[in-house]
């Protein structure tokens, strides 16, 4: 996620804050990972080498319940082997901006919604745009996303 451990505390203990002036009705003791997570997911996370703490947790829920695509920043490559546990079933493909297939890959990976995982980046190049906010469109019955100067179908 966009904040650390720190940060995500105080910016809990300000909710509850903001909720108590309210006197809305709170349970002290919710976790976030409990409620937004089974048993069964947080198990299935650590089974595939997901470090065993809130912050790993958390991070995990919030790239299942992603809006736009996750952007993980990863000095440990600790996110690099539960990514790949986690996707060993769905054809993860890997990739890099230097790598000469890269738009090959990024295209069969929007065409055919198996997980890409971009290694290695140092900025992300602006043809990636529409891809990161999902910018998709509508032709006909099929679903469109521009890449570049093309519109190639769209499996999510």
């Amino acid at each position: 996620g966009f904040f650390d451990l720190f940060m995500r505390q105080q910016v809990m203990s300000g909710w509850r804050e903001i909720i108590d002036e309210a006197q809305v009705r709170q349970k002290m003791d919710l976790s976030l990972v409990d409620y937004l997570s089974r048993p069964s997911e947080r198990l299935e996370w650590k089974d595939n080498s997901l470090p065993d703490d809130s912050l790993a947790y958390e991070n995990a829920i919030i790239m299942k319940r992603f809006i736009r695509y996750p952007l993980i920043i990863d000095p440990s490559g600790q996110a690099v082997t539960f990514l790949t546990n986690e996707f060993k079933g769905k054809r993860l493909m890997k990739t890099s901006f230097v790598d000469a297939n890269f738009m090959k890959h990024l295209e069969t990976s929007l065409r055919f919604g198996a997980p890409l995982l971009v290694m290695d980046v140092e900025r992300v190049d602006p043809i990636l745009n529409n891809v990161l906010n999902k910018e998709t469109h509508k032709q006909g019955p099929r679903v469109l996303i521009s890449l570049g100067d093309q519109d190639i179908d769209f499996s999510p």
